[in-house]
Order: structure tokens, then sequence, then C-alpha cells
């Protein structure tokens, strides 16, 4: 079993469904993609991330989610790569977050989502 497969044991169903997203580290927002999502946390396409250990304020929207509703969490660097991304775990959620991000996992792994 290699590092990420040991990692990743027992870790929550991850999806792989492309979602647009914002994000700041102390700087103004920057546009990026959320390519896969868990409950805990999610890896976005990044070509500057900000290091490991940072904190950032990410917006996203899901698609069952109504217009205007975007999810809108503190996060955790926990990893990153120049010019690949970084992955990051969500901070103190919400249950109605939870609830929503555990919904639209759902959606999708069962096949029931229609995106992309």
């Amino acid at each position: 079993m290699n590092s990420s497969e040991e990692r990743r044991k027992g870790s929550p169903i991850r999806v792989q469904r492309p979602l647009e997203a914002t994000y700041s580290a102390d700087s103004p927002p920057v546009a990026a993609r959320i390519e896969d999502i868990s409950e805990s946390g999610c890896f976005i396409d990044a070509h500057h991330p900000p290091p490991a250990g940072s904190h950032i304020r990410l917006q996203f929207s899901l698609p069952s989610d109504p217009p205007g509703e975007p999810v809108l969490c503190d996060a955790l660097v926990v990893w990153m790569q120049p010019n690949v991304g970084m992955g990051v775990k969500f901070l103190d959620l919400p249950q109605e977050t939870n609830d929503r991000i555990r919904f639209f996992i759902a959606s999708v792994y069962f096949g029931h989502d229609t995106g992309p």
C-alpha cells in the first residue's frame, strides 16, 4: 500500500466532479476549480496554491444548490504542488453545509447527478 492509499484508508467517499470555485488566502479571491470532493475536503486545481499549513476562505456552488447560495467555508491547505494544485481540509463546517456536500456526493456516487 503506498502512502496516498494509507492516507486515504478509512477516508470518506471522494467523487470527481468539476466545480468552479474561488479561494483567498490574505489576498483577493482567485478563480480555481475543484476536481474532487469528499465530506472532509477537496482537491483544488490551482497554478499558484498557497503553502501547506495556510488557511484559505473557499467559495463554490453545488449543482443542487439554489442560485446565489454558494458554499462558503474555511479550509486548511494540507498539501500543495505548484502548477498542479492543493488538497484542502474543510474546517468547522456548519451541519447544514456538511449535509449539502454529503447530498451532492451521494447524488454523484449513486449516479443521480446530471452534471458534466
